[in-house]
């Protein structure tokens, strides 16, 4: 049964010459992206100077001493408000 679906398919030289032709061009177009890919990482200058890391910095663990802890209540600015007096929020629901 298959041998006589084949049989019945008729490939034209037209659509060979128009499959050649595709793959064809789409190759052409590859290599042409490939050579512009490559064109385009060659013009871009190399850095002049290499990035070097700063060496790692250990932090030195927090005193509790009562100056640093009163400097540290200070600078605390959200402070806890009844729900109440909270400004309300504009809400949109979609």
């Amino acid at each position: 049964m298959t041998r006589q679906r084949a049989a019945q398919v008729r490939i034209s030289p037209l659509h060979i010459q128009q499959g050649l032709f595709g793959v064809f061009a789409l190759l052409v177009t590859l290599i042409a992206c490939q050579q512009y890919m490559s064109w385009e990482n060659s013009q871009r200058p190399e850095p002049l100077i290499s990035v070097q890391h700063a060496p790692q910095v250990h932090f030195s663990a927090v005193s509790s001493s009562q100056a640093e802890s009163a400097s540290m209540r200070m600078m605390d600015v959200d402070q806890a408000q009844p729900l109440d007096q909270l400004p309300r929020e504009e809400r949109w629901v979609f």
